[in-house]
């Protein structure tokens, strides 16, 4: 019975199992005070995430989607806001979070660290708001809503989704979507219009910064289950906002995808795509309980292999899920909601419909974890009786081995090698292989990139971009006959692949086959019209030929790409010279001299100048750049008489 009182005066609501449900009129009239060691609690748990992700403060930028989202995006080194917040990244339209990053490029450019830190500030105050969240489910029970932000905060899976510049999106709509979660949670308990706006308002938000914000009307039925809600007119016709602004997110970002070609370049077996979506409901689970050997990349098992085991256990798994959550709905709805709650924040991104090359993602698991850790502190608060002394004794040395190891796993982020080094050495795939090879190739270090790059197609002998890339490292090592025969590959897979088209010209002008060159160059530049390196490739090509008019119409493609390259300009000039079109040639050289006054630039414009016979200005200008380093030609000095 002493058990009883004080559960009851701690979590009435969350214990309805054991007598009947307080009604709305009840949850109003009755407030639950706070308890008093919600004071200590509270900076406990923001603390202990602070410290444990403290390495991802000294973590860089890695070699996966940061080069697209900040270090390669013009729009957002050149200031325009305007094309930042309305352009889709990677097929998903997320202007709040480009803002923010928008934000952190005028603070530190490229230099990750105001990246990190705003990721973690992010995160720590969705530590806090699960707290509110979970005090808000269950009444204000501190052993339920401890344990759930405890373990939100520092589990190992959550890492990803904050130490990744990237996945800035997870922990901002995460914040909107909590603040949705809690102002929903209020408006049922106490009827309030403005609670319920607030709830529009947040979702919104959480919208504008990630689309998978779209399962939110889903979400909010789970907290009606919880708090066992008619499922009536009222209730309905109440949701219509939420699932209205779903449909549209979830349209714009169809749309926004299949103009990004995100559909279609899965290479896997997808007659075992309905296994592939109970495994990843399972490993989720097997990962929260035991977040050991974490990888940054989960491939999906290889084509013509049989399956491992664990997928058709996952099926399984799933029945006695689905059996928790039917016999939970009929005793004590806590689990119910915890496990209704998980299922439905992952739905987007289990991969019954295969998407992408990953069967399973730690990101994703951010918000639909906290059912589970809900879960885990309801369980703890009855097996110690809502004792927090006795409950504490279970929560530290748990709290204490996962900040360890969410120390360790933040520590593999400090770099690309780092972060995929550990994802070979744990989860060896050939996405993984492949990356690390090059940045092996930037670092010069061929023979083992060469080496990785066998290990990635022994590995997936369907994807073309691995014969590609590796083409690459025999080009800069001079082996053309190897690249030419890896290009070939590739093009036999997807003969409408600009890139390997586009190396595949490239090769054929260095061995001086300019005709051949140009074939594959023009089939690249027609199927992908922007591509900017194969209009410089055909412009040089052209220039070999000594078609200068149409290296410069090239040139002039190019720089609508990149309009700052002066040395492209001053290359105009060049070709207009090679025709004795001087006066037109000082246009082009003029302008790269204004841009960047290299002194090869004006040794050029001292050419253009001499074939004018302005004998003053060439010599003023060969001497300009002989005092600033750059080599007068003997048969320029000889015709200026310079000596």
């Amino acid at each position: 019975m002493a058990y009883k009182k004080k559960f009851k005066k701690q979590a009435p609501a969350v214990t309805e199992a054991r007598g009947k449900a307080e009604k709305p009129s009840q949850h109003r009239a009755t407030k639950q005070k706070k308890p008093s060691n919600v004071r200590w609690m509270v900076p406990v748990m923001l603390a202990i995430t602070f410290v444990a992700f403290i390495p991802v403060l000294r973590a860089g930028f890695v070699s996966w989607d940061d080069g697209e989202y900040v270090l390669q995006n013009s729009a957002l080194k050149n200031g325009d806001l305007k094309t930042v917040l309305a352009t889709p990244m990677q097929g998903n339209l997320h202007p709040l979070t480009m803002f923010t990053l928008f934000i952190n490029y005028l603070v530190s450019g490229e230099n990750a660290w105001s990246y990190h830190l705003l990721n973690l500030i992010f995160h720590l105050i969705n530590c806090f708001l699960v707290f509110r969240l979970s005090m808000s489910l269950s009444k204000n029970n501190t052993i339920i809503s401890f344990t759930t932000a405890i373990l939100f905060g520092i589990h190992p899976v959550h890492v990803e989704s904050v130490a990744w510049v990237s996945e800035r999106k997870d922990v901002l709509y995460g914040m909107f979507f909590l603040g949705g979660l809690i102002t929903y949670t209020k408006y049922v308990d106490t009827n309030s219009k403005k609670q319920y706006w607030l709830a529009i308002f947040f979702f919104v938000l959480s919208l504008l910064s990630k689309p998978s914000a779209v399962v939110f009307p889903l979400a909010i039925l789970c907290i009606d289950v919880l708090r066992k809600r008619k499922l009536n007119g009222k209730v309905l016709i109440e949701k219509i906002p939420f699932v209205s602004l779903s449909l549209a997110m979830g349209i714009i970002t169809f749309f926004a995808q299949r103009q990004a070609g995100s559909f279609g370049k899965i290479h896997i077996d997808t007659s075992n795509k309905i296994l592939y979506g109970f495994y990843g409901i399972m490993m989720y689970i097997v990962k929260m309980i035991v977040p050991v050997n974490l990888s940054v990349f989960y491939p999906f098992p290889a084509m013509n292999s049989k399956l491992p085991v664990e997928y058709y256990i996952a099926p399984v798994f799933f029945v006695a899920l689905a059996l928790a959550i039917y016999y939970s709905l009929k005793k004590n709805r806590v689990i119910a909601f915890g496990l209704l709650f998980y299922l439905v924040n992952l739905l987007l991104v289990l991969q019954f419909l295969p998407v992408g090359s990953a069967v399973i993602a730690q990101r994703y698991t951010y918000i639909p974890y906290i059912g589970l850790f809900f879960i885990v502190g309801w369980i703890i608060d009855r097996f110690t009786r809502g004792n927090m002394s006795k409950a504490w004794r279970i929560i530290f040395p748990v709290a204490l081995l996962f900040a360890v190891l969410t120390w360790q796993q933040a520590s593999t982020w400090y770099s690309s090698a780092t972060l995929w080094d550990q994802a070979i050495k744990t989860e060896p795939s050939a996405k993984a292989y492949a990356i690390r090879a090059m940045l092996l190739r930037k670092e010069k270090n061929y023979d083992l990139a060469i080496e990785y790059f066998n290990r990635a197609i022994h590995l997936d002998t369907k994807d073309y971009e691995l014969y590609s890339n590796r083409g690459n490292i025999y080009f800069d090592l001079k082996k053309p006959e190897l690249a030419i025969n890896d290009y070939r590959k590739a093009l036999s897979m997807k003969p409408d692949f600009p890139e390997a088209l586009d190396n595949m010209g490239a090769q054929f002008a260095i061995l001086g086959q300019y005709d051949s060159s140009l074939i594959y160059i023009t089939k690249a530049i027609k199927i992908k019209p922007d591509f900017k390196p194969a209009y410089s490739n055909s412009a040089l090509t052209y220039m070999k030929l000594n078609r200068n008019e149409e290296a410069i119409r090239d040139w002039e493609k190019f720089l609508q790409f990149e309009p700052d390259a002066a040395d492209v300009y001053n290359t105009i000039g060049s070709c207009y010279q090679a025709m004795g079109k001087y006066r037109e040639s000082l246009v082009p050289i003029n302008k790269a001299i204004s841009m960047n006054p290299d002194p090869i630039f004006y040794l050029n414009r001292s050419y253009s100048y001499n074939g004018l016979k302005d004998l003053d200005s060439a010599k003023k200008d060969a001497l300009f750049a002989k005092q600033h380093g750059a080599p007068i030609p003997g048969d320029l000095a000889k015709s200026l008489g310079i000596q």
